[in-house]
């Protein structure tokens, strides 16, 4: 038989579901069980990229996704014949395949009949198996009594869970002053003159005041009837709407989540939910409806606890997918293996006029390359965006604080940003606070829509057919002021009345500025100038605003940390601590604050009043340099758009990227982290000379510095969570955007401030939309870090739980020698020799411009022979 798949026995995390019929049914077990599977997408406002499918992390990559698959009904890999494609393409080799034959654990003759059914005919066997999600108990048992509850239930619903958790969209609030969401709704339900549908039965409304455990419990034994489907009746029905339900659960472990608090729980959710549609059904179907337990055939069933839990992973698919990924991985280990060793290159090296610090966003990657060819005395580094700073930040206009730093991170101090000089703010203007009245009825809303409605209707046609250069007249959110002042150093160590210390200690500043320069190796030979390069984006057609700004800033523009890190490095007292400890920042170097649209392609610099005293030649030559710099990083990502000037002008590609994002019809204002695969940590020079096409995370890291691994330690603790969880939700909203993605966003509405739908009732979407993704190779990211396997493993050591990405192969790890070049790949028993065919050669270009030229797909690594423009 041929050798297509095979069966792993995976049990569920945390919680074994062994003797369940002896323990009887425990609700609050039940309901950790569940949300173990739904979504941790939190609101717009804190979108953070995380591995979607985190619910199996702890299996390893194939297993884990065929556990998924189970569960949520979704595809796995991509079609037989994508893969075939690749390979007729000449993008996946057979030495590709060879290798992932090899790691399969077979007989060399099933190896070989494994081998041979790779190139056969099959249109199904990427299709989703049967599962919970389409298959399950509740979907049996609606489909008997012919009854579509997701249908009747789910519009009430999402009404009540988007009014009651609503961040602002709405003038008026659902919930009273700290009332629960089960007060809210036995006020709805009973003391409306209408009470809310369908609870107008008072049998129905009764039940409601016995609590939501009680409700649950009765709700389950009349429609359910055993209480040892209970869990999978609960999860079922919760899969029905799993935006909503990651939602409410997040919301109910991390209250600080929504700025507005809102006192939910995922139990009180599924007791309205249960009592809703035992309401229905009883509409429906009278009071006698037939439970779950009476279904005819339940052992045909597939069981959250039973058959859900074997897996099966198509080997077929297996082979091909680790084929096309290796393949696209040696490209870029073959070109390492030939870079020159820092220090021995006979070359001599420019010196270095200027400095600038990047986040490690792989869109940041081509700004880098650009910025070095057209000068190569300008000298980068990568580091995480928020650049060691962490803090809540608030804004001038802000009602909140929100944090600036991973969501890993519970920052302890709070800045807040003020006007260089106090003017008086006139109240009428175009900003979104301007456009709120202080009185509001019925009457005057009317007045306005039909006075003022027919004005801005006007005005969007006039947005859709000609669009401008700038931006609508409203505050973007990802737009920060180039001339305000961030209170940065704390006067008392009195907390607020919320706990934080406002603004930080000059110890405390050295601490975080000195801790990012050693991690990236920046501790001597100081250039003149050292711009802080922060990102952001600002568009109007998009939703997922907060997907396409800084990962490390919680989904925000990281402009406040690079103005917070430019100020304190600029401070003789921290520079005074610094030098007590080793780094000494001379007296003649000052820091500039920037901040890059990663949209438009523009630059803006902040706090200009701080360095007036200095001599600014080398910033003036920097900006020219930057700004050409911006204009061909604007023609490299117009290859992409098919809408994309035709002609060879970096300066038509730019006037293109900016009308793109000023665009109400533009649902592609950028593509944001597609194509990401690499992750590089170590010295500028292993990478500085190839082109990476904008696929690879950049960290900069001195290995010399680094004996025991600590800092090593550090770096992987931030940038596996980070760039592993942008790399995994993009490849699994490609594998599959209708489960694991948000599908188009055509027809997407913010709901709440908290997520977007399809219309106005549907269920939260998550992932990423088919826009960002529908260009991307899903392949699994590549961190490639430059260090010996001994200090590795030392970092390893000390990284914790993060481990189980690189055991389980949710990212793969290589080894690059500081001395040798010699890689090597991290695997779970120890490290594996990595052997690369001799065909394998890495193109050459003399620069960037002349690889892109008539290109519009991914484009492998490149060596570039010269630096100059």
């Amino acid at each position: 038989m041929e050798p297509v798949s095979h069966i792993c026995h995976s049990a569920e995390p945390n919680n074994s579901h062994s003797d369940r019929r002896d323990r009887g049914f425990d609700l609050n077990r039940a309901i950790d069980n569940v949300s173990h599977w739904l979504p941790t997408q939190g609101p717009l406002k804190d979108f953070i990229h995380h591995n979607t499918l985190h619910a199996v992390q702890h299996l390893p990559f194939h297993e884990g996704v065929a556990l998924a698959a189970k569960i949520f009904g979704a595809r796995s890999y991509l079609p037989l014949s994508d893969y075939q494609n690749c390979y007729r393409e000449g993008r996946i080799s057979d030495h590709a395949i060879d290798w992932a034959l090899q790691r399969c654990g077979l007989s060399d003759s099933r190896r070989q009949a494994l081998r041979d059914s790779l190139f056969s005919a099959d249109k199904q066997s990427h299709y989703p198996p049967i599962s919970l999600a389409n298959h399950g108990i509740r979907t049996r048992w609606l489909n008997e009594l012919e009854v579509d509850l997701n249908a009747l239930a789910h519009p009430v619903l999402f009404r009540l869970l988007a009014n009651f958790l609503d961040q602002g969209i709405s003038r008026w609030s659902l919930p009273k002053a700290n009332e629960s969401f089960w007060d809210c709704v036995l006020r709805l339900t009973q003391n409306s003159l209408l009470p809310l549908y369908p609870f107008q039965e008072k049998s129905v409304r009764d039940l409601l005041n016995l609590g939501p455990d009680q409700v649950i419990l009765h709700c389950l034994q009349r429609m359910v009837g055993l209480e040892t489907w209970y869990e999978q009746y609960i999860l079922e029905m919760l899969l029905g709407h799993p935006g909503w339900s990651g939602m409410v659960r997040l919301i109910e472990l991390n209250p600080q989540t929504l700025l507005a608090r809102r006192d939910i729980s995922l139990q009180q959710l599924i007791a309205f939910e249960l009592a809703c549609e035992l309401a229905l059904l009883q509409k429906k179907r009278g009071a006698n409806f037939g439970k779950i337990a009476a279904l005819k055939q339940l052992d045909s069933v597939p069981r959250f606890n039973g058959g859900a839990m074997q897996t099966q992973v198509p080997l077929r698919l297996k082979v091909w997918h680790e084929a096309m990924e290796w393949y696209l991985h040696s490209e870029l280990l073959q070109a390492l293996k030939h870079q020159p060793v820092p220090g021995r290159s006979p070359t001599a090296k420019p010196a270095v006029q200027a400095q600038a610090m990047f986040c490690i966003d792989d869109r940041e990657c081509s700004l880098r390359r650009h910025l070095e060819e057209i000068n190569p005395a300008i000298q980068t580094f990568g580091a995480a965006g928020f650049f060691g700073i962490d803090f809540l930040y608030q804004g001038l206009d802000d009602v909140y604080p929100v944090a600036q730093c991973p969501a890993a991170i519970t920052p302890k101090h709070l800045i807040v940003e003020a006007e260089e000089r106090q003017t008086e703010k006139n109240p009428k203007t175009g900003k979104l606070s301007g456009l709120h009245f202080t009185a509001h009825s019925m009457l005057r809303g009317w007045l306005f829509t039909q006075t003022l409605g027919l004005g801005y209707a006007a005005r969007l046609a006039w947005n859709v057919f000609r669009p401008g250069a700038g931006l609508l007249n409203i505050e973007q959110l990802s737009e920060v002021k180039a001339h305000s002042h961030l209170h940065l150093l704390r006067e008392t160590d009195e907390p607020t009345p919320e706990g934080y210390l406002l603004g930080f200690s000059f110890p405390e500043m050295a601490d975080r500025v000195g801790g990012l320069l050693r991690n990236i190796g920046l501790t001597k030979d100081f250039a003149p100038l050292v711009v802080i390069v922060a990102h952001g984006s600002s568009s109007v057609n998009n939703p997922h605003f907060a997907a396409y700004d800084c990962g490390a800033c919680a989904g925000k523009p990281g402009a406040p940390n690079a103005r917070a890190f430019a100020w304190m490095a600029n401070q003789q007292a921290v520079r005074d601590i610094l030098r007590d400890r080793g780094i000494d920042i001379p007296a003649a170097t000052y820091f500039v604050p920037a901040l890059h649209n990663t949209s438009r392609d523009e630059i803006t610099y902040f706090d200009p009043n701080s360095y007036l005293h200095r001599d600014h030649k080398v910033l003036h030559a920097f900006k020219h340099d930057m700004h050409h710099a911006l204009l061909r990083n604007a023609r490299e990502r117009c290859r992409w758009f098919e809408l994309g000037p035709q002609s060879h002008s970096n300066k038509a590609a730019h006037q293109h990227v900016v009308a793109r994002a000023s665009s109400i019809f533009e649902p592609r204002p950028e593509y944001n982290h597609s194509n990401n695969l690499y992750c590089l940590v170590g010295r500028r020079e292993l990478s500085r000379q190839l082109f990476l096409d904008r696929r690879s995370f950049l960290h900069s890291y001195d290995p010399a510095s680094d004996a025991n691994g600590e800092i090593m330690a550090k770096i992987l603790s931030a940038i596996i969570p980070v760039c592993g969880g942008i790399n995994l939700e993009y490849l699994f909203s490609r594998i599959d955007n209708s489960v694991y993605g948000a599908g188009t966003k055509l027809p997407h509405n913010v709901i709440g401030l908290l997520g977007v739908a399809n219309g106005v009732e549907g269920d939260l979407r998550t992932g990423l939309p088919s826009q960002m993704i529908e260009v991307h190779e899903p392949a699994r990211l590549l961190m490639v870090v430059e260090q010996a396997t001994g200090i590795v493993d030392k970092a390893l050591a000390g990284i914790g739980g993060l481990q189980e990405w690189l055991d389980g192969e949710w990212i793969r790890l290589v080894s690059c020698d500081p001395t040798s070049h010699e890689l090597q790949l991290y695997a779970k028993h120890g490290w594996e020799n990595i052997e690369l065919p001799d065909a394998l050669q890495t193109p050459a270009a003399p620069h960037s411009e002349k690889i892109i030229l008539g290109k519009t797909a991914t484009i492998p690594v490149h060596q570039l022979q010269g630096r100059h423009a």
